[in-house]
């Protein structure tokens, strides 16, 4: 994750040669650099999934987020005198729309598979990527404002995962071989993918625990 972490920081720097510079000194939307921004905020998503989120990660990723969509508003207004070349007009819902669930997927600890977009806008990496096995077991934490809560989901014959929360005292889940019956723990939900069980998980936690929820569900209950 370090190469796409650089990345990330060039383009929040404003370095030459990445995105961010192009758009803002050249006025020029250069989409080979555009994907390796988004692709590196991608992977850096990856790495964070059960990790806490740090000022620096998170402040880079809400600025250059916010640089590329002050350049489109200001594309369409009456007193910008530059004009971006290469400006996506027909795609530039799609641009946005994709960095919308890009920013959203990284503070809310979940990646959205890229399959789910249309051809219109492709990734270029799509095709060049191996499909990943999804792995028969994952193991999900929510670590904020003083919660440290685990849940471990297993993959079904039909490809969807059965999340349980983790209510045993030892935490390490990395055993390959452990089973539902070894999870002392609660069944909470079932997911389509394990792409979606980091999402729904985090929301799930949301609303059950202080403090984010009045409603705090006890150890056992």
């Amino acid at each position: 994750m370090e190469s796409e972490l650089q990345v990330l920081m060039n383009n929040y720097h404003c370095l030459d040669n990445t995105f961010i510079h192009k758009l803002s000194e050249e006025s020029l939307f250069d989409f080979s650099l555009f994907w390796e921004y988004y692709n590196s905020v991608r992977e850096v998503i990856k790495g964070t999934l059960d990790k806490p989120l740090t000022r620096e990660i998170s402040r880079a990723i809400s600025y250059t987020h916010s640089k590329i969509l002050e350049h489109i508003i200001w594309e369409y207004s009456d007193n910008d005198l530059g004009q971006i070349t290469n400006f996506p007009f027909d795609k530039q819902h799609l641009i946005i729309e994709r960095l919308g669930f890009m920013v959203d997927g990284y503070f809310q600890g979940y990646l959205i598979d890229e399959s789910n977009f249309g051809e219109e806008l492709q990734n270029p990496t799509l095709s060049k990527e191996k499909v990943e096995i999804e792995p028969s077991i994952i193991q999900l934490g929510f670590f904020k404002e003083g919660l440290d809560i685990h849940a471990v989901g297993f993959k079904n014959k039909d490809r969807t995962y059965d999340i349980f929360l983790d209510e045993a005292d030892e935490k390490s889940l990395v055993d390959s071989k452990l089973s539902r019956r070894e999870v002392q723990g609660t069944f909470i939900f079932s997911v389509a993918d394990s792409s979606s069980a980091y999402r729904v998980f985090h929301e799930w936690v949301m609303k059950s625990y202080s403090p984010y929820s009045s409603n705090k569900i006890c150890k056992g209950q």
